[in-house]
């Protein structure tokens, strides 16, 4: 099973103990301390390295398996998901081809791990329990519009896209532009940069024409918000000449 290796001295994870060993059961480790009152004594506790192991397995089954090999990230992508719960906005621009929904997924684990957010909802998690929402959502644009068109549910899912640890909007774009999708558009977005909220975006469209895309001030949050990244280079699912 995943996990289940013994990861050696875990002393980093403990400072004020003499000694800490994982146990290799996947799970626990042994983190021995010694006080001056009652002398030598130990102490179970979780270990770091596997439960970083665990999650790790999580994210791969969370990512659809053609965007699971893992890639070089940008430096500033690994820079922005390095931040945690403090990261606000990515803006992922290319053309067509250039990796920007696989260098998305790579965002997204790289975030997890930072942030130690396990992506899919469980009956424990902090970001579940609080907002019945689901801690990661990934969705391309085309999609979330047709999850926002009148109905019971439009509104609980402007509600999770405003709410969720981190949202990943893949393709903007492909859609369409209406003054109905602007103003669902900016509903989500203006929420998420009030309250500096993780948000990644990848699209065709270079920041300085988005506005035409998404309206004036959906644009010039996004603008504000995230750090734009150029992705270049040729069409990667084209074979070679």
């Amino acid at each position: 099973m995943a996990g289940e290796q013994n990861h050696g001295n875990l002393i980093e994870f403990f400072p004020k103990a003499e000694s800490a060993e994982c146990n290799g059961d996947g799970q626990w480790a042994t983190v021995t301390y010694v006080n001056e009152h009652v002398g030598t004594y130990a102490e179970a506790a979780r270990c770091p390295r596997c439960k970083r192991d665990r999650l790790a397995v999580t994210i791969q089954g969370f990512i659809p398996p053609r965007f699971r090999t893992p890639i070089e990230l940008p430096a500033a992508v690994s820079t922005w998901a390095a931040l945690g719960r403090k990261a606000q906005g990515l803006y992922l621009a290319g053309q067509v081809g250039t990796g920007k929904t696989h260098t998305a997924w790579g965002a997204v684990a790289a975030w997890c791990l930072a942030t130690g957010i396990t992506p899919i909802s469980s009956p424990h998690d902090d970001w579940g329990d609080r907002h019945s929402t689901a801690p990661v959502i990934f969705t391309r644009m085309t999609d979330l519009l047709d999850d926002l068109r009148p109905g019971d549910d439009s509104r609980q899912r402007i509600r999770d896209c405003q709410r969720t640890g981190l949202l990943v909007i893949d393709d903007l774009g492909a859609e369409k532009a209406s003054e109905w999708t602007q103003e669902r558009f900016y509903s989500i977005i203006d929420h998420r940069y009030a309250n500096c909220m993780p948000l990644v975006v990848t699209s065709n469209i270079p920041p300085k024409e988005l506005a035409d895309q998404t309206g004036e001030r959906a644009a010039s949050r996004l603008a504000e918000m995230c750090q734009i990244v150029a992705m270049t280079g040729t069409d990667r699912r084209r074979p070679a000449a």
